[in-house]
């Protein structure tokens, strides 16, 4: 789940809302400008230039994980409002393998995923 450091505690509450347990912050995206340079973004106390994604489970996903390989550091280019980098499927992908994976709030469908999102023609219904 997608989060920011500010609504850190209300995504984890969430992930347990849904019935999940919160294990790990699994990846943390460094924002960069198409010139290259980290994304600074203004905020209260500190300048942001990250979002986090969290990993929550339910039940053992321990032994589905195919990969100890996977960083947890994704440098990528912020594009349009709220789009995520695709690399962060991929590296799900490499983490798991191949199950069945949802992304859910999604803003465009991807191989291999179903999705879910109010600007997309969802997969499922929820």
């Amino acid at each position: 789940m997608w989060t920011t450091d500010s609504h850190l505690q209300e995504a984890i509450n969430l992930l347990k809302t849904w019935g999940f347990k919160y294990k790990t912050i699994a990846f943390v995206w460094l924002k960069k400008y198409n010139t290259g340079t980290n994304v600074v973004n203004f905020a209260p106390w500190t300048l942001k230039s990250t979002e986090i994604c969290l990993l929550g489970i339910k039940g053992k996903m321990g032994k589905y994980k195919k990969s100890n390989k996977v960083r947890q550091l994704v440098e990528s280019e912020r594009t349009t409002h709220s789009k995520k980098p695709n690399e962060v499927r991929e590296r799900i992908n490499q983490l798991f393998g191949d199950l069945p994976r949802i992304e859910l709030f999604a803003r465009e469908k991807t191989e291999g995923w179903d999705a879910w999102g109010n600007e997309i023609e969802s997969d499922i219904k929820l």
